[in-house]
């Protein structure tokens, strides 16, 4: 009986050695190195809507956008994709850095180019 304790403990604590190093050897790179250097705007001038409204909602504001232009055929100047790229000059120093740390994939740029 004694035997089996000793090799329950063994297993125990060799599970736990196993967990503690996949917590902190696995952890996505991402996370460990904190939250992306975005590339800063090149206008000067004031964003189409709040940065921090921005961050969370320009998923779903490019989208409506999208919606109203190509479905209803509303193109608005002011809140186009293309005005975005005005101050966003980089896709790859501003978009894809905040996209590759949260881990998505928007289809978005598949026909829009920004300039490099």
């Amino acid at each position: 009986m004694e035997l089996l304790r000793s090799l329950a403990a063994r297993i125990g604590v060799a599970v736990f050695v196993t967990l503690l190093f996949v917590l902190a050897v696995g952890l996505p790179a991402n996370v460990q190195a904190g939250p992306p250097q975005l590339e800063e705007p090149k206008g000067g001038g004031e964003c189409i809507r709040p940065e921090g409204w921005m961050r969370r909602n320009h998923m779903d504001f490019l989208k409506h956008q999208r919606g109203l232009t190509v479905r209803d055929g509303i193109r608005v100047r002011s809140e186009s994709l293309a005005k975005c790229a005005e101050c966003h000059t980089s896709h790859t120093r501003f978009c894809d850095r905040c996209h590759n740390y949260v881990g998505v994939a928007p289809d978005c740029f598949e026909c829009h180019l920004f300039p490099e």
